[in-house]
């Protein structure tokens, strides 16, 4: 599962468990996104709709031609909105466009800017996109804030180019673009590149077979760190030990101003059977990008008999 973390709400791609959730979002604001998309069939109000609306994202993903997110909140993993790139075209273009929408109860609290940043950020750095555009109608000001304050400049007015409620609506066309290094600033970036050469079959499970860290990045290489918690107490759970070993690194990372992304080879050790679904969601919560070098061993013991996991780190600063 793609999950992109942000401070007060995260984005993950849409899955067919969201299709009850995605109902009650359009069903309770019908209205209120009815006055910025053009008409939508009664169907589409519908479970059944809704799971066919998610099967052909799904599909358009496969296809890289489109990419449904949906908005959650942190705390309680609520479904309060939808971010989508659609009309992805490679070859000399690499471009998009991105929509969205969120729950009416809570416009104002900065949830889609920080939603629509994460997904511009994934479709340059994880789908190397070099354009996306934006359509807005004129009245929409609150909409044009959001673009504006993800980096989206203005670039034109497109007359009557949308339907909208059986009217031709005018829209403001904003875009943004990645930007792109000379050949003399290649040293200077700073993102970790995750490669699957096409030689070999693809790795088990969601991680990377090679990854190169450009030049001028220090390497930090973290003591294996155990689930104590901030007392030096380890809980018996190895579950709970996870989750605390997670939280450790993130504080020495922190410290060292490095983020989670920066991470490009983990080695877990356990002595028990690991529960690989809760292990799956606290990574999620823990890195949300695309997962790094991993090697995982289960051996008889570690230093201390009541440790379960020791998880070492090498990450790269800048």
């Amino acid at each position: 599962m793609t999950r992109l973390n942000g401070e007060m709400i995260y984005v993950k791609l849409v899955e067919k468990s969201d299709a009850e959730s995605l109902l009650a979002l359009e069903a309770n604001n019908r209205q209120f996104f009815q006055q910025f998309t053009g008409a939508r069939e009664k169907s589409f109000y519908t479970l059944q709709g809704q799971v066919e609306r998610i099967r052909e994202e799904m599909e358009l993903k496969e296809a890289d031609r489109g990419y449904l997110f949906v908005i959650c909140l942190q705390q309680s993993d609520q479904i309060i909105g939808e971010v989508f790139l659609t009309e992805v075209v490679r070859y000399n273009l690499q471009s998009c466009w991105i929509g969205y929408f969120l729950d009416q109860e809570h416009n104002g609290k900065g949830y889609t800017t920080e939603a629509v940043k994460l997904v511009v950020d994934f479709a340059f750095n994880q789908l190397d996109l070099h354009r996306i555009e934006a359509g807005v109608m004129l009245h929409n000001q609150g909409s044009m804030k959001v673009l504006l304050k993800s980096g989206f400049h203005k670039e034109g007015v497109a007359k009557k180019n949308v339907k909208i409620n059986g009217r031709w609506e005018d829209h403001q066309t904003l875009a943004i673009v990645r930007e792109e290094p000379s050949d003399n600033d290649m040293v200077k970036i700073k993102q970790v590149q995750r490669i699957n050469p096409s030689t070999l079959t693809p790795p088990i499970g969601p991680y990377t077979h090679l990854t190169v860290v450009p030049n001028g990045a220090d390497l930090l290489v973290l003591s294996g760190q155990v689930g104590t918690d901030l007392e030096g107490h380890i809980p018996s759970d190895l579950n709970q030990q996870l989750q605390n070993t997670l939280q450790n690194i993130l504080r020495i990372l922190q410290s060292q101003s490095v983020a989670v992304e920066n991470i490009f080879k983990v080695n877990i050790w356990a002595t028990e059977e690991m529960d690989w679904e809760f292990f799956g969601e606290a990574w999620a919560k823990f890195h949300g990008g695309a997962t790094p070098a991993m090697t995982f061993c289960y051996i008889p013991a570690l230093a201390v008999e009541s440790l379960k996991i020791e998880i070492e780190v090498w990450a790269a600063k800048y």
